[in-house]
């Protein structure tokens, strides 16, 4: 993997973490849309999407998915495994 995309594929992971110490504290009700931090490949993403906790769980029911924006950066190789018009889970091609 090239350095480029190394720094890419650690700005997924580290917004994915925030996402994931953020579900650990939230108490909303099952239908409650919360915003998250887009994980997709941009540095410079400030990006937010809206999914419920049951959306966000299924999303990364692999350590190699990620919660995106529709249309934002993805690392070369991944793939969409999931599109709505709230949000993709793509994840990286085996």
């Amino acid at each position: 993997m090239s350095s480029r995309s190394e720094r890419l594929s650690l700005n997924q992971a580290t917004f994915r973490s925030a996402n994931e110490g953020m579900t650990e504290v939230l108490n909303v009700h099952e239908s409650t849309l919360v915003p998250f931090l887009c994980e997709c490949a941009d540095l410079d993403c400030l990006g937010r999407l809206e999914a419920t906790l049951a959306e966000f769980e299924e999303a990364h029911a692999g350590d190699d998915r990620y919660f995106i924006l529709r249309g934002h950066l993805r690392v070369e190789g991944e793939e969409i495994l999931v599109e709505n018009e709230r949000y993709q889970v793509v994840t990286k091609a085996a």
